[in-house]
């Protein structure tokens, strides 16, 4: 099982840079639209992308055995209580059973001093290629129809501020 997980997460931080990819490599473009995301949340309800539209949106990719994602979660948790008009969502891919991967992310959110509200977790195992994801935390900001504002890959205090100006700008 843990060599599935370190393949998964191989591949993650791995993926091809897509076409459509950012200036830093990661992630679809600015202004293109963003794949398709499905998944089912911590309370098993089914959860899209594609039919969440009207509000802007931060979406966070992390793996539980991640560092930068276990130290990131805390933060994200603090700009979901400040931007109450965006909604944040943390996804979680792995390749485990869905029974064995809620109880895994559920442990893993427990186990933080805070996280954010809505955590999905997919089984999708070419999130990471069509997200271009290049690195673990990622997370893009978009906006009311699900289009691309804003890509960053990793965790450091400059993606942080970079995250928290980025909000502030689009919801003024």
């Amino acid at each position: 099982m843990l060599l599935k997980n370190f393949i998964l997460l191989v591949l993650l931080l791995t993926a091809s840079f897509a076409v459509h990819a950012s200036p830093d490599g990661s992630g679809p473009e600015i202004g293109q639209p963003a794949p398709k995301l499905y998944g089912r949340t911590l309370d098993d309800d089914l959860y899209s992308l594609q039919k969440d539209t009207g509000q802007k949106k931060v979406i966070n990719f992390f793996w539980v055995e991640c560092h930068p994602c276990r130290d990131e979660m805390p933060e994200l948790a603090k700009l979901e209580k400040e931007y109450t008009n965006v909604k944040f969502i943390s996804v979680h891919t792995s390749l485990k059973k869905k029974a064995e991967e809620i109880e895994s992310v559920t442990k893993f959110i427990k186990s933080l001093k805070d996280a954010p509200s809505n955590i999905v977790v997919t089984k999708d195992k070419d999130l990471g290629e069509e997200f271009n994801i290049i690195g673990l935390p990622h997370t893009m900001i978009l906006d009311e129809n699900n289009f691309v504002l804003m890509n960053i890959s990793g965790y450091d205090k400059k993606n942080m501020k970079r995250l928290a100006d980025a909000l502030q700008k689009i919801t003024k």
